[in-house]
């Protein structure tokens, strides 16, 4: 019946602040923009658009997804995070699966950088 998904979207009530996190401070190209409305970023293989609320369809009311992203090397992946002024919301934390951190984007969502799938 589906043939894939077709994107993931994030509901923010700043979108210029939300693409500066997810753009500038985060290093994801932006594939897909409507100024004003929405911008759609390639997030390591994941469509995700991240659009303005407009009260009916999108609304930021806390419901949206975490955002987990993979890297290979999570203090490397800080590191170069701390460069562009993103830090996480707690220290790092060693799980029996991996390592992982914790980050916020602007609308106070969880984006988790992790060592497993």
């Amino acid at each position: 019946m589906f043939e894939r998904y077709a994107f993931v979207a994030l509901t923010t009530t700043d979108l210029g602040r939300a693409r500066r996190f997810w753009v500038e401070q985060l290093g994801f190209a932006v594939t897909a923009e409507e100024p004003g409305h929405f911008f759609i970023v390639d997030a390591g293989g994941l469509r995700l658009c991240v659009d303005l609320a407009d009260g009916d369809l999108h609304v930021a009311r806390g419901s949206d997804p975490v955002i987990g992203l993979l890297t290979g090397s999570l203090p490397q992946t800080l590191d170069a995070l701390a460069a562009r002024a993103v830090r996480p919301t707690r220290p790092p934390v060693n799980a029996p699966r991996g390592r992982y951190a914790v980050l916020q984007d602007p609308d106070r969502r969880a984006v988790i950088v992790t060592e497993a799938e």
